[in-house]
């Protein structure tokens, strides 16, 4: 069940894809963006390519028969260490700049968060609404770099369905 060689090349394009992540992410902050509000997206587009290139040389050079499951767990470990990779880079740039990153984001949701209070309310629910609204207040560095190893995992993952389904044999 464990196989060496899909960790080796998810450790070897997943850790390449979160630093390139990561850079684009200090890109961006040292551009006088906020890297975790829309724009920061552009983070995501990494992702992708490197589970793409890490499953078609999985198949090329290791088994150019690849199944499904083969190729969905190499891609699951792209999608892991670029996550892991780049949430641990974050959070050490939050640490290193220090809190005004974070407080920069928090301001800029609440900003957003009030610009559309009246469909939030009536998506959400008054009670609801509020509590999003306080909760920004509690986000610490820790949450905010969970927060994006979950999301770059979700996508990773989903672009390693993909990849495997277009790559098996």
């Amino acid at each position: 069940m464990f196989n060496q060689t899909i960790v080796r090349i998810g450790v070897r394009y997943g850790v390449l894809g979160g630093l390139v992540c990561f850079a684009l992410v200090a890109i961006l902050y040292f551009v006088g963006y906020n890297p975790f509000g829309d724009v920061g997206r552009i983070s995501y587009l990494p992702i992708p390519f490197f589970v793409f290139m890490a499953i078609r040389n999985y198949k090329k050079y290791v088994e150019s028969d690849l199944t499904f499951g083969k190729g969905f767990r190499v891609g699951l470990a792209v999608a892991f260490y670029t996550a892991l990779t780049s949430a641990l880079l974050v959070l050490a740039l939050i640490y290193l700049i220090g809190p005004e990153i974070l407080q920069n984001h928090i301001a800029e949701m609440r900003a957003i968060l009030e610009e559309t209070r009246e469909q939030q309310v009536q998506i959400l629910g008054e009670k609801s609404y509020n509590q999003v609204y306080e909760g920004l207040g509690e986000l610490t560095p820790t949450w905010q770099a969970a927060d994006f190893f979950l999301w770059r995992l979700i996508v990773g993952s989903i672009f390693a369905l993909v990849a495997a389904v277009f790559f098996r044999k």
